[in-house]
């Protein structure tokens, strides 16, 4: 199973932006540092707890409305 056919509802702003640090590079005078900007999905969330939320909400959404859908 992909994780492209999983239901999903989209909760964060992702993908989230890689960005360099120059600074701490030039202060430390060794390789170029990284860091990926989980902070700023829009939650109050980390990355990977919004990413995991994403696909709980869409599952229940999908098992609340096919439940709803046959009782009418």
């Amino acid at each position: 199973m992909h994780i492209e056919t999983l239901p999903r509802f989209r909760l964060a702003q992702l993908p989230t932006p890689i960005e360099r640090l120059d600074r701490l590079s030039g202060e430390l005078g060794g390789p170029d540092l990284l860091i990926k900007r989980d902070d700023l999905t829009g939650l109050a969330l980390g990355g990977n707890k919004a990413r995991k939320l994403e696909f709980l909400v869409g599952q229940a959404l999908e098992t609340y409305t096919a439940k709803w859908q046959s009782a009418a």
